[in-house]
């Protein structure tokens, strides 16, 4: 490869292109710069696959799928290696691999694949030069050739990185949505707990008070006096329903004793349902202690409101580096979703799993469900300690 190749293979690399055309031109410069008969590039997949992505001249390497695990044909011993091969009178058995090159039956090829390496020492990709006629690759053409596969592998890293940032970010993005959503759910939950429990409370304490105060004018004291024990009653109602409320939306019981005895104090208070918590005292940070809370919390709700069940379980268990919350009942059940149908929106008729999986998401963590009509529902939530 001359002055001028190596000044165009610079320009190449620098280009704002997509890294599937710097490929296709790369295998162009490469066979031209070394005079061979082409090349192919062929990229290392995180999989532990290398895969050929481009090839020169395009009607000879017809590429298919062709893909191979790193270790096995040279190719694959030069990615798992990272050393430079020369082969002066090779005749590859794979059938794929004679298509790429353009082999008839028979005939043999010279070949030299050298590792694209990022600074790191990691290969990201293997550039194999080819010839039909017989060549022997010279030791200057190897390490001619090593440089320039080494500033291909720069620029197939910064792509790869700006990949991996774009992905990060609109998980981030993903996240932040999630969290917005689920903080007008709380809100929503709230004003609806505070409609229907404490305005309806205070609106029947107006009305005893407003009683009271006629009978006494009339002069019925007895009556007064019924009217005034009713808005009493109403009135710790209204407190009740207030103290519900807020503990929705902060459990003191966590911050003073931990998320075992929160569990269990929230079992208590759950009605017509008998809850049995079994739960380990772990260590965990605030927000994860919060998270599995509130998807406890909203699990045992949907149970109350939906399941139609005489028996639930919460269970919260250390299992190597995880932490397991499981909550189950004896309930209807449903058909659960699979896989990753749990995503926000997309549980028909069950946005609280959603926002469970949401939330467990948040927390680098994995909610799955197991249930089917008339057998019951297991939630259970894994999270990295």
């Amino acid at each position: 490869m001359g002055d001028g190749q190596f000044a165009a293979l610079l320009e190449l690399l620098t280009r704002v292109s997509a890294l599937s055309d710097v490929l296709d031109e790369a295998a162009a410069l490469f066979t031209e710069g070394w005079h061979a008969d082409g090349a192919l590039i062929w990229q290392v997949l995180p999989e532990g696959e290398i895969v050929a992505t481009s090839g020169y001249p395009p009607h000879l390497t017809d590429l298919g799928n062709a893909r191979m695990p790193i270790g096995s044909g040279v190719v694959g011993r030069v990615a798992a290696e990272a050393i430079p091969v020369t082969l002066v009178d090779d005749n590859p058995r794979n059938p794929t691999h004679r298509r790429l090159l353009g082999l008839p039956p028979g005939a043999l090829v010279s070949r030299l694949c050298v590792p694209a390496r990022l600074p790191s020492g990691s290969v990201v990709a293997v550039v194999a030069l080819h010839q039909h006629q017989r060549r022997v690759f010279t030791p200057g053409e190897t390490v001619l050739c090593q440089r320039a596969a080494d500033l291909l592998a720069l620029r197939i890293g910064l792509d790869t990185a700006a990949a991996s940032e774009a992905a990060q970010i609109a998980a981030r993005d993903g996240l932040v949505a999630a969290t917005v959503t689920a903080q007008e759910t709380e809100r929503r939950r709230v004003a609806a707990d505070l409609h229907d429990g404490v305005s309806q409370a205070i609106a029947g304490l107006t009305f005893h008070l407003s009683a009271a105060a006629t009978a006494l004018a009339d002069g019925d004291a007895e009556y007064a006096h019924e009217q005034v024990a009713a808005a009493r009653a109403l009135a710790d109602l209204a407190m009740g329903e207030t103290r519900a409320a807020i503990s929705g939306l902060h459990s003191p019981v966590i911050d003073d004793l931990g998320l075992a005895a929160g569990l269990t104090s929230m079992a208590r208070v759950i009605p017509n349902l008998d809850i049995e918590v079994a739960a380990d005292d772990v260590q965990l940070s605030a927000a994860v202690t919060t998270s599995l809370f509130r998807i406890a919390q909203e699990a045992v709700q949907n149970v109350v409101k939906h399941a139609h069940a005489q028996r639930a379980s919460i269970q919260l268990t250390q299992r190597g580096a995880s932490v397991i919350l499981s909550i189950s009942d004896d309930g209807d059940g449903f058909l659960a979703p699979l896989g990753d149908g749990l995503s926000a929106g997309a549980v028909a008729g069950h946005y609280g799993l959603a926002g469970m999986a949401e939330r467990a998401r948040l927390i680098d963590g994995r909610l799955s469900v197991r249930s089917a009509p008339g057998e019951g529902t297991t939630i259970e939530v894994t999270v990295p300690i």
